[in-house]
């Protein structure tokens, strides 16, 4: 009987690469399905059964995480340049700049030459600058896990920011806990693959897909939100869901992989020594207490979930505007910290379009989005001030 990681339903693989990993002959790859997804394949040849991949694969495992009840905080860091290239509040930032000061490495999600999302390791203060920001598509882990075990084995320390289930991934493949390894999971919706937003950028760019230089899926020049762009070498493409069926059915949740929406780590135990994402309908008495802080280039929740997290957080704090919150009051605009995404009517018919003819059918349905396209066209209109005043009445 093969033992060896073997997949029955697509449901129960995230995708983490942690099999890939703890692989010892290298008999692992991650191979695209027809949507683009990425699934262990086994090469039987080079397969000895030694079953390290199904004891790795941490997805289905429950009650695996750092356990306690969080301290909660809003949080911007002050150095302004950082903020404007941080998705919400350059926590990430604070946090990664001070393990590479104790001559540590850092891990987390870059674009290569080509596009791909990968995760890579940052060394130096100037190769962070790749890894800031959202990427709203899943990245291939490759050979980290491997790396990050060689530089903590060597006594550095090691920061590494994902999504849960590659926390988890990461954790399983380590199999003991270490000292000085840092992690940092996200607050995750869920992710759609690399094939998608390939073939969406081949259609937003058009003849420009070759000549783009950077992707942004927030960019805040258009304030702290969900519009980003496309930077060519002589113009900024604007890259949000007026322009693009892909971000447009990201946010409404319709195309993520299928273990997204049977997700266990909202609802159990964060991954991470620290939880990161935006601090979403910020208002008020918080606001005010964070001081001298412009909401409009974002802040950050931090969910501090461990004593490690504790140690390092206070480490960083002198650098940021710090303001103690709740879990409560948090999860009102982040959902994913109390339950997995849930598929909307039309997922199923989306995805099996997708499969079966391509990009055309992300298309054709975003088309016929005509009133969702107008609510977001009159509150583009409005200016963010006065959102939040009216927030602040309503509420």
């Amino acid at each position: 009987m093969n033992n060896h990681i073997h997949m029955q339903d697509a449901a129960e693989c995230c995708g983490c690469g942690a099999c890939l990993n703890a692989c010892p002959c290298n008999a692992i790859t991650m191979k695209e399905d027809a949507a683009g997804f990425m699934f262990p394949q086994v090469e039987e040849s080079l397969c000895v059964n030694c079953g390290k991949c199904v004891k790795v694969c941490a997805f289905t495992e429950e009650n695996v995480g750092a356990g306690g009840e969080p301290e909660v905080y809003a949080a911007a860091i002050h150095q302004e340049e950082i903020l404007k290239e941080s998705s919400s509040g350059g926590v990430f930032t604070a946090l990664a700049e001070a393990v590479i000061e104790k001559g540590g490495a850092v891990f987390g999600a870059a674009w290569t030459e080509d596009f791909h999302l990968e995760h890579t390791c940052a060394q130096t203060k100037e190769q962070l600058q790749a890894l800031r920001g959202s990427k709203y598509v899943q990245s291939a882990t490759g050979s980290c896990y491997r790396r990050a075990k060689e530089i903590l084995d060597e006594g550095r320390p090691v920061f590494y920011c994902g999504t849960p289930c590659q926390i988890a991934g990461l954790k399983a493949f380590l199999g003991k806990e270490y000292e000085n390894l840092l992690t940092a999971d996200l607050v995750c919706h869920g992710v759609p693959s690399m094939k998608m937003l390939k073939d969406d950028l081949k259609a937003v760019a058009g003849e420009r897909y070759g000549e783009i230089q950077n992707i942004k899926f927030r960019d805040k020049r258009y304030g702290w939100g969900v519009k980003g762009s496309l930077r060519f070498k002589d113009s900024v493409k604007k890259y949000h869901a007026g322009t693009s069926p892909y971000y447009f059915y990201f946010l409404k949740g319709e195309m993520y992989r299928a273990s997204c929406y049977r997700c266990r780590f909202p609802a159990e135990k964060r991954q991470g020594d620290i939880t990161l994402g935006d601090y979403w309908g910020i208002r008020g008495e918080l606001l005010r207490q964070l001081g001298d802080v412009n909401p409009d280039l974002g802040v950050s929740c931090v969910l501090v979930n461990t004593k490690k997290g504790k140690q390092w957080f206070a480490a960083v704090e002198s650098t940021l505007s710090v303001a103690p919150s709740s879990l409560a009051n948090v999860q009102k605009r982040n959902g994913q910290l109390s339950h997995a995404s849930t598929p909307l009517p039309e997922h199923e018919t989306l995805l099996n379009g997708y499969t079966e003819r391509g990009y055309g059918a992300f298309e054709d349905g975003y088309r016929k989005h005509t009133k969702d396209h107008l609510i977001r066209f009159v509150k583009d209109l409005i200016p963010a001030k006065i959102k939040r005043r009216i927030n602040d009445i309503i509420q």
